[in-house]
């Protein structure tokens, strides 16, 4: 008897794990359950967002002597620091690296210089900086809120290009605890972005970083040529070319050339907005051998032989007006009256694309031959 209530408790037993199998079959599937499960399953799903993936503010501490590098102005040395911040996961991140001064012209009159951070592979593993081993940060300055506003600026300036294509250099704002490693003292926090490595740029985009000292405007793809220079023009920036670099350097100046090939379809993708007039820097001022004596005076620096393209691109900035305006009053960081500036400013450039007459004189008919 014992044996037949034992053999009959295991067939139940069978029985209610194969009805709930079957029940299990019929049910509808769940696609946020299965997708869920699929993310944690991934391996990155443990890695932390990508520094250049989002526009957010990120805060973090830089340790380092910082009394030893504002005052060695000529040292270009790398000199030892740490930068320190908290993680979406609330944990303390603490990485080595080296800091060094950079820059021409704000090196010169910043007292406090653009820096360059420097990371070993193995230091970043695994944190939000995975990849990265040199990035140009953009600092304050000095010390004068307009020091400061001048950068949110330019800042803004790298996301209205990106608005336009994803052919650009990325930046991340910043919210930057200075802290001076010889004797622990802390400036407020102050304004500041990091500038995506051109090796980023190429990944991203599936093209190739190009060393060349000196192309011709026909070997530069042309709809996006037209696109720098036309965008160059709305924010008044003269500080660059696209076909040649300074004496004794590689091509370009505030440009970077990528691309599948070095012979045509070259890509001079454009940074360091600074002496724009959109941002109109008191430091800034235009080449002695311009037509122009303030920044702020646009002067179209596009080459003739890009002109066919102009009028599709001149209808992709038109499309984009009102796109481009939001980016401005959406940006927390800008004082009301720098946003009231730039977009005046900005405003004045899109009326003369919408002027046919002011357009074909002050645009197509200045062009580079």
């Amino acid at each position: 008897m014992a044996g037949f209530l034992q053999t009959r408790t295991i067939h139940k037993r069978l029985f209610l794990t194969a009805l709930m199998l079957a029940l299990t079959c019929l049910l509808p599937s769940n696609p946020a359950m299965a997708q869920a499960r699929a993310q944690a399953e991934s391996p990155e799903a443990t890695k932390p967002e990508k520094l250049f993936k989002s526009d957010e503010v990120m805060k973090i501490t830089l340790k380092g002597p910082w009394r030893q590098i504002i005052k060695n102005k000529k040292s270009q040395d790398p000199y030892p620091a740490t930068l320190e911040y908290t993680d979406n996961l609330g944990q303390s991140v603490s990485i080595p690296l080296t800091l060094g001064r950079r820059g021409l012209t704000r090196q010169q009159v910043c007292r406090f210089p653009p820096i360059k951070l420097r990371f070993k592979p193995e230091d970043v593993k695994d944190t939000i900086f995975r990849g990265q081993e040199s990035l140009k940060m953009v600092t304050h300055c000095d010390a004068e809120e307009r020091w400061e506003q001048y950068y949110v600026k330019e800042f803004v300036i790298y996301q209205i290009y990106r608005h336009m294509t994803d052919l650009s250099f990325r930046a991340r704002p910043l919210s930057v605890t200075y802290v001076d490693s010889d004797n622990d003292s802390a400036q407020d926090p102050r304004f500041a972005f990091l500038i995506e490595d051109d090796s980023d740029v190429a990944k991203h985009n599936d093209i190739k970083k190009l060393d060349l000292v000196e192309i011709r405007p026909s070997q530069l793809q042309a709809e996006y040529a037209s696109r720098v220079a036309l965008f160059q023009y709305i924010i008044a920036n003269v500080d660059y070319e696209t076909t040649i670099g300074p004496k004794g350097s590689n091509c370009c100046h505030n440009a970077r050339l990528f691309g599948l090939s070095p012979d045509e379809n070259i890509y001079a993708i454009p940074y360091d907005f600074d002496s724009s007039g959109a941002v109109d820097t008191h430091y800034a001022a235009p080449n002695k051998f311009l037509p122009i004596k303030y920044v702020t005076q646009r002067l179209y620096r596009g080459f003739c032989v890009h002109n066919p393209t102009m009028e599709a691109m001149r209808q992709e900035f038109l499309a984009n007006e009102q796109a481009i305006y939001t980016i401005v009053r959406d940006q927390t960081l800008l004082t009301e009256h720098s946003r009231n500036n730039l977009l005046d400013y900005l405003q004045e450039s899109f009326a003369i694309l919408r002027d046919d007459a002011k357009y074909d004189k002050l645009i197509i008919q200045k062009c580079r031959k």
